[in-house]
This record gives C-alpha cells, structure tokens and sequence, in this order.
C-alpha cells in the first residue's frame, strides 16, 4: 500500500500514461505505468523507513521511477529486475540522507526537527488484524513507534540493511546485491544493526 500522492510524476513530460519501457520493457512485458504499479509500494515503505519522514519519502520515491524510466535500457538482467529497483531506491534515500546531514552539520536544518514536526509521520507497520484488545493495540503501537525511533539512530548501512532485512523481508543475497557490498559485510552490518536495537529497546522499555 502507498500513499495516492505518490502517483507518477506529470511534470516530467517524458513520463505519459501508457509510456513504455523501450526493449528492455518489451522483453519484460512491462509498460511504466505497469511497473509503477507493481513496485510503488515496495519502493516508498523502503524509502519512508530509510528516512522516517513521508514527504521526503513521497518526493524520493518519485525520483526513484523517473531515474528507473530514464536508465531503465541500462537493465541488463544481471540481477533481479526487484533488486535493480531497490538499488536505485537505496541509493537516492542515502543521498537524501546524506543531504539533509550536510545541512545539519552547516547548522541550516535539523533533521530531527524536520522530523518532529512533521504531520504526517506515521509508522508503516501492519499491525496484524487479530489483535486481542485495545491495550494490545496501544502496547504494540507504542513499541512500533520506539523501534521506528531507534532506527533512526542507527549507522546509515547498518539502517538500510536491516530494513531490508526485517521490514522489507530481502534475502541477504538480494540485500548485497542491492547495496553492492560482500554477503559478510550484509550479514555483520545487520547483526550489528539488531544488537544496537536490542540493546536500546531494552533501555528505554526498562
């Protein structure tokens, strides 16, 4: 599920209902429009846990489609055309990170306050629909919420791939793939990522 803002972006005049994918989108059997559909919401839930904000997330996720119908004949079938989606993703979510730390660092934003003031931040989980009562409903939310918190906090690789582990249920070969680094680096940064969190969580719950 994702956001109905997040529809393909009118202001490119490239991009048209009904646009196609050149030969790569023929071989596929894919038309934009087809493809958005298929991974939209796969793209923005990753991008929204990246950053923890849905504006951002709504704005990244739209670069990531343009970037995907504008290099799109560069999809050369090495890896999954999934995993090439999330590289893309992974790839503008850390640039934007990145970005929004630079301005931080030069004292002209806060990230943290951008996010704290944001509206509209809300948690992506799915919370299952055969919860036992109210209180349940609350305790689960409120856990949801602090782990959403600590993700924030962690190192940006450590982040990513234990999003896309845990959240966004990758096998750790996609997960190499998708960030290019080696299957130990994948499994140590995830390990890490998960000791921190349990460490936290277990902090700030006691």
């Amino acid at each position: 599920m994702y956001p109905d803002e997040l529809a393909l972006a009118k202001q490119d005049s490239a991009v048209t209902q009904g646009s196609t994918l050149g030969e790569v989108g023929s071989r596929l059997g894919l038309t934009f429009d087809e493809l958005f559909e298929r991974y939209s919401s796969m793209v923005f839930g990753l991008v929204f846990h990246i950053l923890g904000d849905r504006e951002e997330a709504l704005d990244v996720s739209q670069e990531v489609f343009l970037t995907i119908f504008r290099k799109m004949d560069s999809f050369r079938g090495e890896s999954s055309l999934k995993t090439w989606i999330y590289c893309i993703a992974v790839n503008r979510a850390s640039n934007r990170f990145r970005w929004w730390n630079r301005l931080r660092r030069r004292g002209t934003v806060s990230l943290e306050e951008h996010l704290a003031n944001s509206p509209d931040r809300e948690l992506c989980y799915n919370l299952k629909s055969d919860i036992q009562s109210p209180e349940t409903a609350l305790l689960l939310q409120e856990e949801h919420a602090e782990i959403e918190r600590l993700l924030q906090q962690l190192p940006l690789q450590q982040r990513v791939a234990v999003i896309m582990r845990d959240i966004e249920g990758l096998s750790y070969e996609e997960i190499a793939e998708s960030m290019h680094v080696s299957l130990g680096t994948v499994k140590s940064r995830i390990a890490r990522g998960r000791e921190t969190l349990k460490r936290h969580f277990r902090g700030a719950t006691s």
